[in-house]
């Protein structure tokens, strides 16, 4: 053995120190040498650019450029360790990162091991239990004579038409037309005026006490009315001008040829096989559903924080787009953000639960299926350009559709394996 040999250890260590739900310490621990060579290394980096006066670039002598560049030689030499090790000590131990390490703390002192304490997420590894023999109460998947009323009478109210009513006076099925104009305090209101103004007695009003004001009154009556608008007491004159009711068209062959059918039977089959085909999917996302919740009740685990936050973040980020995104004030989306949590913690943890089952049945995408993906989305694009582009997007989110394919099957798995009860 040398002079100068080192009887400690030249090889870094690794260790987990504990696991909490999905969040793991670790320790690493870099021998002394390893520390003092890649500081020197750092050294030499910042000797070939440093600038220190009296000295050309790259001439000063090194425990010159050591005595101002010391804190950033050490800064470099401390990155370039915690990028070789850290790696290197996540997969010695065997950790299914989910989130980009975070180094917590550092022990360095001259002579001694750099030491580095690691807070990593990890993801859980889930067993996936009670996921065959799923009940699933199934509902309807043909639409009832019920709904088809239903559906011929939207029909018809989308083609109502407004006729002159045969009555002197408004009641609570007309719809009343009238000239108004507001005033408050004797003062005339801006923006309250206006002609030919179609009131519908049935519906519920904006403006307070206008259908109640209006009931009873004669076609041409002009009359003050009691109201509120904005929530302040205000005086609205109104006249009648006329009085109208909807009609609706009579459910006939006529009504039937007028929407592009021979027979108003043939409208009834029509609209039969559209309902028919809206049940049968509402009852299979119904379905669906059942066994996603059925999936997360019965798999409990811990989840990566990280990867529930982001989860949260998109779906907050599509509430927004979709209730306008302005105007919401810090309470309001703080209310938001709390309510949708637990769907957050659903949908991550379905995630994992489906990953596992597919594990467990050894179920995968193969390229054929893979390759008729690309087909079925290649009927749709219209020039070869097209084409091209759609390739070069599968070819850089194979593994993406590969685990859309394989969680389609899985979920496919499930609702053939389901046991079924009619509602």
């Amino acid at each position: 053995m040398g002079l100068f040999a080192s009887t400690k250890s030249d090889k870094p260590k690794f260790k987990k120190l504990k696991e909490e739900g999905c969040v793991a310490t670790v320790s690493v621990e870099i021998p002394p040498q390893e520390v003092e060579g890649e500081t020197q290394n750092a050294l030499v980096r910042l000797q070939g650019r440093a600038r220190i006066p009296g000295f050309r670039q790259g001439k000063a002598p090194l425990d010159v450029v050591k005595q101002h560049f010391m804190g950033h030689a050490r800064e470099e030499a401390l990155d370039a360790l915690i990028r070789k090790h850290v790696p290197a000590a996540l997969e010695e131990l065997k950790l299914r990162v989910v989130e980009t390490p975070a180094v917590e703390d550092v022990a360095w002192k001259d002579g001694e091991p750099l030491g580095l304490k690691v807070r990593v997420e990890v993801a859980p590894t889930p067993t996936a239990k009670d996921y065959l023999k799923i009940a699933v109460t199934r509902k309807p998947q043909a639409a009832d004579a019920k709904a088809l009323d239903k559906r011929l009478e939207d029909l018809r109210e989308s083609h109502a038409r407004l006729e002159a009513a045969k009555d002197e006076t408004v009641g609570d099925a007309h719809f009343a037309v009238i000239d108004y104009a507001a005033s408050s305090g004797g003062k005339p209101m801006a923006g309250a005026k206006g002609s030919g103004e179609l009131v519908d007695m049935s519906a519920e009003q904006t403006v307070e006490g206008l259908t109640a004001g209006l009931k009873g009154m004669k076609r041409g009556e002009s009359k003050t009315l009691k109201v509120k608008l904005g929530g302040k007491d205000a005086d609205l004159s109104v006249t009648l001008t006329e009085i109208k009711v909807k009609v609706l068209p009579a459910l006939d062959a006529e009504f039937a040829k007028d929407l592009g059918f021979e027979t108003l039977d043939e409208l009834k089959a029509k609209l039969k096989e559209v309902l028919d085909r809206e049940t049968k999917s509402e009852s299979e996302s119904d379905s669906i559903r059942q066994i996603e919740e059925a999936l997360v009740k019965a798999n409990p685990f811990p989840l990566p924080p990280s990867m529930v936050e982001r989860q949260l973040e998109g779906m907050m980020e599509r509430m927004k787009r979709q209730l306008g995104g302005a105007g919401l004030s810090d309470k309001v989306l703080a209310d938001l953000r709390g309510k949708m949590q637990p769907r957050a913690e659903d949908e991550v943890r379905l995630a994992f639960v489906l990953n596992a089952i597919a594990e467990k049945e050894k179920l995968d995408a193969t390229e054929a299926e893979v390759a008729a993906e690309l087909e079925a989305g290649l009927k749709d694009a219209e020039t070869e350009d097209k084409k091209k582009e759609l390739r070069e997007l599968f070819e850089r989110r194979k593994d993406q559709i590969k685990h859309m394919i394989r969680e389609r099957k899985t979920m496919a798995l499930l609702r053939d394996k389901a046991v079924y009860k009619d509602a």
